[in-house]
Parts: structure tokens; C-alpha cells; sequence
């Protein structure tokens, strides 16, 4: 692989991963366990075009374990996902959704030889801080003005970073 097309990639990985919540939040009524199984079957689908191509099939066999692993958590995770996206306002809901980062270090102390320093409790405090803070700040003004997320000035004032047209969101009724 060259690192032009290793550069692609990673620039193809990074746009379709940066608009999972609109999409989401697009879906309408799909459930999300629906969903999840729609993302999978394509996902697993275009896996196995491209490793059948390179003609490496016999790689394609899981173990028990990586199966269990590779398959079960990221369906998990994902339909807690689409559930919080849906029932949720999508970026408050994507925010916490992306706190995981900061509890790997957390957790990562509980791992054998593993160790928190000053600087990971400083770090992750300011981290768990600016999400209260930034989902404190949204749910507030939804909460003033249930109204104040379906208005065009809403954004900058109240923290969201999707702002829904009249009637694309169950929050905001489409007027006569």
C-alpha cells in the first residue's frame, strides 16, 4: 500500500465516521437494532467483496473469540448509539457517546502494572467537565424554549450542532 492510497483511505474512513450522527439522525424510524443489522450486513458484505477479490478467503474464518469480540461489542455500542441519537438531542447524545477515549486511560489504570498520573486525572477531569458543561449548556435553552431548537438563530445560543428544519425533527412541529 502506498501512502497515497493509505492517506485516501484514512480520509475516506474519517468522512464517512464524521457523519454517522447525521445520517443517524436522518434515519427516521428505523429501529435501531434494524439499523445496526442494515450497517453490518452492507459493512460485512463490502469486507467480503474486497477480501474475495484479493482472493483471500480462507482468512474470512473468525475464531469463537474474535467473533465474539469483533461482532458482539462494536453491535452493542453501535445500537446504543443509534438509540441515544434518536431519543436524544444528536449532539449532546454524540458528545457523551465520544467520552470513550477518556475512559480507556481512565480504565487502563486498572489493567495489571497499569497507573493513573497527575496529568491523566487532570486531563480527564477537564474532559468530563467540558461535556457537563456543553450538555448542561444545550439541554438549558431546550429547556427555556422548547421552540428555540427549531429557530435559525437557535444554534450559537444554544449549543446544538444540528440545527433541524421545521418538521425534519419530532421536536419541531411543521407549522400550517
Amino acid at each position: 500500500m502506498t501512502t497515497r492510497s493509505a492517506t485516501l483511505i484514512g480520509f475516506c474512513a474519517i468522512l464517512l465516521w464524521s457523519t454517522l450522527a447525521l445520517f443517524t439522525a436522518m434515519s427516521g424510524r428505523v429501529p435501531p437494532f434494524q439499523l445496526v443489522a442494515m450497517t453490518f450486513v452492507i459493512g460485512g458484505l463490502l469486507i467480503l467483496a474486497i477480501t474475495a477479490l484479493r482472493g483471500d478467503l480462507r482468512r474470512v474464518r473468525p475464531t469463537p473469540a474474535s467473533f465474539a469480540l469483533g461482532l458482539y461489542g462494536p453491535f452493542g455500542d453501535t445500537a446504543l448509539y443509534y438509540a441515544a441519537v434518536k431519543t436524544a438531542p444528536p449532539a449532546e447524545a454524540n458528545l457523551i457517546h465520544y467520552l470513550w477515549p477518556l475512559l480507556i486511560v481512565l480504565f487502563a489504570a486498572l489493567l495489571p502494572g497499569g497507573r493513573l498520573k497527575p496529568r491523566h486525572l487532570v486531563g480527564a477531569l477537564i474532559g468530563l467537565a467540558a461535556t457537563g458543561l456543553s450538555s448542561r449548556a444545550g439541554s438549558a435553552a431546550a429547556a427555556a424554549s422548547p421552540s428555540a431548537i427549531c429557530s435559525p438563530r437557535s444554534a450559537p445560543s444554544s449549543g446544538r450542532a444540528i440545527r433541524w428544519p421545521r418538521g425534519a425533527s419530532p421536536r419541531c412541529p411543521r407549522k400550517a
